[in-house]
């Protein structure tokens, strides 16, 4: 490609597109260029006709406006071709160009030094006024290109002024001294006009880009390159006036990512953005042409399928099938930064115009469709019912309500499940939240999860985090006498909060807490995620007297290799193995096994849901000295625990 002879430095594309620009204000004013040369020399043969000088004139007419035929052929091919053809072939236009600019500059040329007549003053006057005339007027048909118009006026000029050198006679010398200023100040005007054009198509393109950009980045992800929200808005109004018009309905699909914070937490966000821009993509390959797929933000994707004929029963068969083919499309193995990535996808769906005429009541009803997926287990797909919507009304007033008991710091409160050892002494105990709204207890596995997907798990774990250690602070001086430790459970999103073991360290510290005393209960699966993270917080907690336990054993992901390097102090055996001991010997040969396998590590082991004395002394027998269950006692508010502890230390005072 030519460069571009502006002298400010600009991007290659910037040049390339003003090149291109360039090319084509050339060969759009040529024709009018071409006939002002057809016209003049015309005009100039029928002037200068005189017998004795035909033969040169018509040689030069000819050849002059055989030059002008080639070029208007140039410009009907240059016209007759496509944008893309023009950028693939620009040199070869470019070269085209300066080749007719250096004929046409030289026929110019050849008339003011083969027709110049010494003797006729006419002769002089009018091959001055037409070169000049043709020179003026290339500095605008040529003033794209600074090296077209000084080749064009050089080659025009040089001959002429040559000629009247040769003359010798003074007024000749004058008229040759005329010229050359006139060839120079052409030249000057020339280079500033070009400079102005080329600044002023400068100017455009960069303005047109940055429309273009204003306008993607309000309708388009900027990471994903999918249409936003904005754009899908746009494009459901269209699929719902279509659907109306032609009698056929249309699909929404949203999609979210299951669990895709533990790519985020365990490989780094570079790693969980590579995964989003494969998930478009896959979502991109999977629909038609006709279809929309989109990206609302974070892990939430769309698909919007249109255009889908027949009635309500068959429209659902085909677009679960349809969706069931999407789920998988994106299950399947991703490689991201050398990670074999196995991501799962909850799907919701709402028909339009079935389900509802509103485009935000749409979007509501397939988001409310993809959360029933994500409670079913998800990995799977839901159609949107109006009963959903109920369920969903509930969530988000469940939401409200903990935002503000947290707030008020009102109907929140740990309760206090103690543990066991073999001869029946109180060892320690595990802080259960529990939350009293409208005069009613609501379960934590209702209201954590509305914590999780809300975001409210951090603030909530705070608060936990704080009146734990506000309780041990309360205990502190009660518990002097023995081994005793407090357990609470850490939601795996806390912990990987930036931060959160110097808040644990500094909550510990400010109620002067004793090493040993609190107690950090994590879940399997937290332990195997970016393991060098895990391991590098447990052990800047456990160096300042914070102990670890995994909880509920046995139900997750752990391997021995895990466990081996992992700084923990105990294992806690799920209740759903301990439960069964007596009637299930499967359970109790994996009871055992933990057991022994704890023992080995040099663990703690402390079963969960010990229920009755019988199962109590099976664990007895396989090597169990710590227990928690109802048998013991249940959850206790804290004043009710206190006075357990006390009637306790009374009773080994008798």
């Amino acid at each position: 490609m030519v460069p571009v002879t502006a002298e400010a430095e600009v991007p290659d594309d910037l040049k390339h597109r003003v090149f291109l620009e360039r090319l084509n204000i050339f060969y759009e004013s040529l024709s009018v260029s071409v006939f002002a040369v057809v016209l003049n020399t015309l005009l100039l043969g029928y002037l200068l006709w005189r017998p004795e000088n035909s033969q040169a004139l018509i040689l030069w007419c000819t050849a002059t406006l055989a030059i002008a035929a080639y070029r208007i052929t140039s410009t009907m091919r240059y016209r007759r071709s496509s944008p893309a053809q023009r950028e693939a072939r620009s040199s070869g236009w470019y070269r085209e160009m300066m080749l007719g600019v250096v004929l046409s500059g030289l026929a110019w040329g050849a008339a003011g030094f083969l027709l110049y007549d010494s003797q006729n003053m006419l002769n002089h006057s009018l091959l001055a006024f037409v070169i000049a005339g043709m020179c003026a007027g290339s500095i605008v048909s040529l003033s794209a290109f600074f090296e077209a118009s000084a080749v064009y006026l050089a080659t025009s000029l040089l001959p002429f002024m040559v000629r009247l050198i040769g003359e010798g006679s003074p007024e000749t010398n004058v008229m040759a001294f005329m010229v050359v200023l006139y060839l120079i100040m052409m030249m000057a005007f020339a280079r500033r006009v070009n400079l102005t054009v080329i600044a002023g198509l400068e100017m455009t393109y960069l303005r047109s880009q940055a429309e273009d950009t204003i306008e993607r980045q309000a309708l388009f992800d900027d990471l994903t390159g999918l249409p936003n929200r904005r754009l899908l808005q746009d494009r459901l109004g269209q699929a719902l006036a279509r659907a109306k018009r032609n009698e056929t309905q249309a699909a929404l699909l949203f999609l979210d990512l299951d669990f895709f914070k533990r790519v985020n937490d365990s490989l780094g966000h570079s790693a969980g953005d590579e995964l989003l821009v494969e998930v478009g993509r896959r979502l991109s390959a999977f629909l038609r042409d006709a279809d929309t797929a989109a990206r609302l933000g974070g892990d939430e994707f769309v698909a919007l399928l249109t255009d889908i004929e027949g009635g309500t029963e068959h429209v659902v068969s085909v677009v679960r099938r349809r969706g069931e083919a999407l789920r998988r499309a994106i299950e399947a193995p991703i490689d991201i930064q050398g990670n074999e990535i196995h991501i799962t996808v909850s799907i919701g769906v709402s028909l339009l115009p079935d389900d509802t005429n509103d485009v935000d009541d749409l979007l509501k009803h397939a988001d409310t469709a993809m959360y029933r997926a994500k409670d079913d287990g998800r990995n799977t797909l839901r159609f949107f019912v109006p009963e959903m919507q109920e369920s969903l009304s509930k969530r988000m007033d469940m939401e409200r309500e903990l935002r503000a008991a947290l707030e008020a710091n009102a109907g929140l409160e740990l309760y206090l499940q103690p543990q066991y050892t073999e001869e029946s002494v109180i060892c320690g105990a595990e802080l259960l939240l529990r939350w009293q709204h409208n005069g009613k207890f609501i379960p934590p596995d209702v209201f954590i999860p509305v914590a999780e997907d809300s975001g409210l798990i951090y603030r909530l774990g705070d608060w936990v985090i704080a009146n734990a250690c506000e309780i041990g602070a309360r205990l502190k001086d009660e518990l002097s006498d023995r081994e005793f430790s407090l357990a609470f459970n850490v939601s795996p999103r806390q912990f990987r909060q930036k931060g959160f073991s110097e808040k644990v360290l500094e909550a510990i510290e400010g109620h002067h807490l004793p090493r040993g005393l609190i107690e950090l209960e994590l879940t399997e699966g937290l332990l195997i995620e970016d393991v060098d993270d895990t391991v590098a917080k447990m052990l800047s907690l456990r160096e300042r007297g914070v102990r670890f336990s995994i909880d509920d054993f046995g139900t997750g992901y752990s391997s021995l290799r895990y466990l081996k390097s992992l700084p923990l102090d105990t294992l806690k055996v799920d209740q759903s193995f301990v439960r069964d001991v007596l009637t299930d010997s499967g359970d109790a040969s994996i009871v055992r096994a933990i057991i022994s396998m704890a023992q080995t590590l040099e663990l703690e082991v402390i079963a969960e849901g010990v229920e009755t004395e019988a199962v109590r002394d099976f664990l007895i027998s396989a090597n169990c000295i710590r227990f928690q269950g109802y048998f013991f006692s249940r959850p206790l508010p804290f004043e009710d625990f206190r006075q357990l502890l006390e009637r306790e230390r009374e009773q080994i005072i008798r």
